[in-house]
């Protein structure tokens, strides 16, 4: 379930000075909830949380396109095992997510960082997709989809240019909407990651 709700003032304070790092640099437009509640829900990997609630839609422009960041409050709950009993837990996390429009339609595709097991397996399945001029992205990261000569062809020079150095991402794009998430909970640095990231693709 995603929907809308308040949030604790410790982190609304956290994200408005943060942003305030960057005006100048970047228009800065606030967005309705409801335009965050329909973008994520294009995407698969939010799917697994028990609800989800959507803070502070944020349009940053830069000269030559825009990007949103958003808060996303995850429930989920795990199972633990205590002794001889398995108790349920409740985690509460604030994730910043950044989205990004693409201007071609690359179907579905998949970018998380690549394991010791994926590149064993990829000797024999061939379904990681390799940029040859982006050889630190490539092997860093897994990249599948639906639709290989695409994503070879219109996955943006500077999300891979980004990613090169930095490790623990992840990317679901469906159609021409990209969803990138670290999975980590709301700091300063982590905004300020995500907003260059952004900044890199729009400039």
């Amino acid at each position: 379930m995603i929907s809308y709700r308040s949030l604790d003032s410790a982190t609304e304070r956290l994200f408005e000075e943060t942003l305030q790092k960057v005006d100048g640099q970047l228009e800065i437009r606030r967005k309705d909830h409801e335009l965050g509640l329909k973008l994520l829900a294009k995407f698969d990997g939010l799917k697994i949380y028990k609800s989800l609630f959507v803070h502070h839609v944020t349009e940053l422009k830069g000269r030559s396109g825009a990007f949103i960041i958003l808060l996303v409050e995850k429930h989920v709950t795990i199972i633990e095992q205590k002794k001889n009993t398995r108790v349920e837990k409740d985690i509460e996390e604030v994730e910043p997510v950044l989205l990004f429009s693409l201007p071609h339609d690359m179907g579905r595709a998949y970018i998380r960082e690549e394991t010791v097991a994926d590149k064993i397996a990829d000797m024999f399945t061939k379904i990681d997709i390799d940029f040859n001029e982006y050889p630190d992205f490539s092997r860093n990261y897994f990249v599948t989809g639906d639709s290989p000569d695409k994503i070879r062809k219109y996955l943006p020079r500077q999300l891979m240019e980004s990613l090169e150095k930095i490790r623990d991402i992840s990317i679901e794009i469906n159609g021409n909407w990209g969803l990138l998430r670290t999975k980590k909970n709301v700091s300063e640095n982590l905004l300020l990651l995500l907003i260059s990231i952004g900044y890199k693709m729009t400039k």
